[in-house]
């Protein structure tokens, strides 16, 4: 079967969705389909090899389609550059599936503004819903008229698209949630191996966050709560971009949270070395807002439990449909002296360790791409 994944996205990206449509690539190509991803050809500050870059196992074609790159252009403003940029994509899209070798296809998009163009082209349309905003399903009623199948991360995405495009959809939605590749963490470094390579203290607790550091992430609220840590333990952070960094560090200078280290945003498999490393990984999302409260799928969830490292996480819907007391030790959101106290009590829990490794067993990126194609007709 031939698949062939579209997206307006740029390849590779630091951000995670690009994370999560180059580990369904590889999980359709692992199943023996003939996969390809179309992609803008659009300028990225990541010189690496895509498959480099992602860690990937399984190779796929990636075809690049040349469009004005408005985003690239400084002086034009994000939301116009935005709009031209996928103008153009779409445009080219089009062209390049009407092709012959497309006819038979699966054709597969997360992005909204691209589902309707697909329609009547390929032997199905799929359309991944993710982060869908409360006005959404209003706004984008042509989703759903061109798809064959919509797949939701949440339960709470597929309830909303339910409602909304009733008497539109064909069947359905299909709640399937992010997930993870447990085998690359086999091999993972002990604690102290990992801290020997980062040149790490050996007698620090470590608290680690991996991610954007946008505020419904929660940062501010873990940075806050470094202070309030017992002595001996530290909170590093990785990821972000270099503006929302430079932001952060002042933000962390006026506080006077000098137990938080920064780290800039890694490759892959440089940032699971500081996950080896971690005492205790840290997922604070906001309860303030939409998004982390109920259409977040968070693949770093997973693999922090795939790391086999105590887990600490806000106590939200989106997190909850994903796990359970079990995996993880919740604490109530955006409460500093509440998210101290769990990592500082996290610590050694090897009960929750084994549960979560246990559950993401079978949360893998094939079995997620097996449950997508058995669902189409």
């Amino acid at each position: 079967m031939t698949i062939v994944y579209v997206t307006t996205v740029r390849f590779p990206t630091e951000k995670a969705h690009g994370w999560q449509i180059a580990n369904m690539c590889e999980a359709y190509a692992a199943l023996g389909h003939d996969v390809r991803l179309v992609v803008p050809d659009r300028a990225t500050s990541i010189r690496q090899d895509a498959f480099a870059y992602y860690g990937l196992r399984s190779r796929f074609a990636v075809e690049r389609l040349p469009v004005f790159d408005a985003l690239a252009v400084r002086w034009i403003p994000r939301r116009v550059a935005f709009a031209l940029t996928v103008w153009s994509f779409r445009r080219a899209a089009r062209r390049r599936l009407t092709e012959k070798d497309v006819h038979d296809a699966i054709l597969i998009t997360r992005d909204q503004f691209l589902a309707p163009a697909l329609a009547g082209r390929g032997r199905a349309v799929v359309f991944e819903a993710h982060d869908v905003s409360p006005r959404f399903a209003a706004r984008h009623r042509a989703v759903a008229r061109a798809a064959d199948l919509v797949v939701s991360t949440t339960r709470w995405n597929a309830e909303r698209l339910s409602a909304a495009w009733k008497g539109l959809l064909r069947r359905p939605v299909l709640v399937a949630p992010n997930a993870v590749d447990p085998e690359s963490y086999a091999s993972l470094p002990t604690r102290d191996e990992a801290r020997r390579a980062l040149q790490l203290s050996p007698q620090e607790h470590l608290a680690v966050y991996t991610g954007h550091l946008y505020a419904w992430k929660g940062v501010h609220v873990l940075a806050e709560a470094s202070a309030l840590l017992p002595p001996g333990f530290r909170v590093l952070m990785i990821g972000g971009t270099p503006e929302d960094r430079e932001t952060f560090t002042r933000f962390l200078a006026e506080r006077g949270l000098d137990q938080v280290v920064l780290v800039p945003h890694l490759p892959h498999a440089e940032a699971m070395r500081y996950l080896a490393a971690a005492d205790v990984l840290v997922l604070p999302n906001s309860g303030k807002d939409w998004n982390s409260l109920h259409t977040t799928s968070p693949i770093k969830l997973l693999e922090y439990l795939a790391a086999r490292r105590p887990v600490v996480s806000s106590d939200l819907p989106s997190i909850r449909e994903a796990v359970s007391e079990r995996e993880v030790r919740f604490v109530p959101p955006d409460d500093p002296a509440a998210l101290a106290a769990g990592i500082a009590a996290a610590v050694g829990d090897d009960a929750r360790v084994a549960a979560g490794a246990a559950l993401v067993a079978g949360r893998t990126w094939r079995a997620r791409a097996e449950r997508i194609l058995a669902a189409l007709p």
